[in-house]
This record gives structure tokens, sequence and C-alpha cells, in this order.
């Protein structure tokens, strides 16, 4: 078996501060994540923000249909390169947000597959990436990433505590969540100035309920709106929530001078669900 450096050779061409990259360099780090995420060799795996390959060269040899996904253009040359000598592995570069991409995604995938997800995300648009995975409509098995240490802190967060919101509420909700390990700065090049971790999300398989989605993601940014106001003052002057925000909680049985970060998940699916089963369309 071939043997790596402890750190890999650094990317020649300069880190670009806009697209919040972080390279990570320490193959220990690599082979951990590696052996954390077990890939199968009839996965299908995507990876977000591939850069000049470190983690595409563990995983492409080892599954049946890799897709690599970069945007940066001074990477490509060298990711391409790095994933030539592997037949199942594709490069595209293309910005992970493209509304676009959801079209260009499923024709390089086998039939009927179920994808796997991973990535080291830019710091700045970490949150984003996530949310448009948890409600894209290809089919998940799981997402693994590394992401700034307080992201993931905001992701696992449970009921009152600071860190809890509507990314909580959002991803937790739709996923079975799962904090990895940390990883240092010095893992990285450039080194950024807080640690990461690595997070799994594993979607849960639940009938598609666009209604209550909807009401459920309005209704956890209308209380999360105002932490320091109780839930009957933020529904309260909400626009919509507000004319009838008081029977809501009573329905609901939540005490409106609770605040947003004391209610955990199934008390805001329970709110989401009866507004739409009793308030959402009046009769």
């Amino acid at each position: 078996m071939e043997a790596y450096p402890s750190v890999v050779k650094p990317y020649t061409s300069s880190r670009k501060k806009r697209l919040g990259q972080h390279f990570l360099r320490d193959t220990g780090i690599i082979d951990r994540i590696i052996r954390w995420i077990k890939p199968h060799p009839e996965d299908t795996f995507l990876e977000i923000g591939a850069g000049d390959g470190s983690l595409s060269t563990r995983l492409a040899p080892v599954v049946a249909r890799f897709v690599a996904i970069e945007f940066d253009t001074d990477c490509i040359p060298r990711l391409e390169t790095a994933l030539a000598p592997f037949e199942s592995a594709t490069v595209i570069q293309e910005d992970i947000l493209n509304p676009d991409l959801m079209q260009t995604i499923p024709p390089l995938l086998k039939p009927d597959s179920i994808l796997r997800i991973a990535g080291n995300l830019p710091y700045n648009i970490a949150t984003a990436i996530i949310e448009r995975f948890l409600h894209c409509s290809l089919a998940i098995r799981d997402m693994s990433f590394m992401v700034q240490m307080e992201v993931a802190q905001r992701i696992m967060a449970e009921p009152g505590s600071r860190q809890y919101g509507y990314l909580s509420v959002h991803c937790q909700h739709h996923c079975d969540v799962r904090l990895g390990f940390k990883v240092a700065p010095s893992c990285f090049s450039p080194r950024p100035k807080v640690h990461s971790a690595m997070i799994s999300l594993h979607p849960r398989q639940v009938p598609e309920d666009s209604d209550f989605e909807s009401d459920l993601e309005s209704l956890c940014k209308a209380a999360f709106g105002h932490r320091r106001k109780t839930l009957a003052n933020s529904l309260g002057k909400h626009p919509l929530y507000g004319p009838v925000s008081k029977s809501l909680l009573q329905h609901a049985d939540i005490d409106g001078s609770r605040r947003a970060e004391d209610l955990s998940v199934p008390e805001f699916e329970t709110l989401a669900r009866i507004y739409k089963e009793k308030f959402k369309y009046p009769e």
C-alpha cells in the first residue's frame, strides 16, 4: 500500500479569501475522515468543494461512482489530474449553490442510486450548502461535512443552550445528526482562526408535505427572530401568525411566556401541524 506523507503538499495557488477556502492538509485527519465515513464499494459519492483532491483521491478508488464539485477554476486542473486514474470519477466546475446544479447531478449518478455526500465546506457558505441539500430532490443516504466548530455546535445544540436556534431545529427536524471529531487549525492551509469539526446528517425518510415544511420554517424563523422576547410576543408581532398566535399556542399546549430557545424540535413540529390543520385555511 502506498504510504502518504503526514501533510499533503500545499497547493501552489493562493487561497481565495472570498471563497472561504481552508485546504485540509493533514493526511492523518483525512484518513480518519475516511474511517468515519466508511465508504462502500457500491456507494455513489458526491464531494462538495473538492479543492485539489486531497479527500477525493481517498474516496474515488473505493466507491462505484464519484462526482467532485469544485468552483475555483485554479483548482480544477490539479483535481482533474488527481482523479484521472479513476474511471468512475467525474469533475464538475460549478458553484454548489447554483439553482441549476440539481439538474446537472442526476444524469451522472447510477440509476436508482442513493447518494452519499461529503465535503470540507467553505466556511462562509456552509450553512447555505447544508440547507440546500436538506431541501433538494436527490435521494440522500447521509452527508458528512467538515464545518466550523461553531456551526457544528449550532446544528447539534439542545433546547435551552445558547447555540440552539433555527439551524438546530431545521437540521434536527430533517435529519438524525451526529458530531464526529474536532480538527485543529494546524491541519489546514492556510490556518483558520477557529477549530473545525466533522458532523454527519442522516435524512429521515418521511412523506413530503410542502405545506407543513413551509409552516415549520416560517414559524421557527418568526419565533427566533426575537430571541429575548417570549413566544407570545414574537409570534404576536408577526403579520401572519399574530392574529392567531394566542389560540395557536393554547391548542399546542405551549406556554406563551416561554422563549423560542426553550422549545424542543417536536414542540415546533406540533405548532406547525396545528397551524396547518386549524388556522391556515379558515372556513
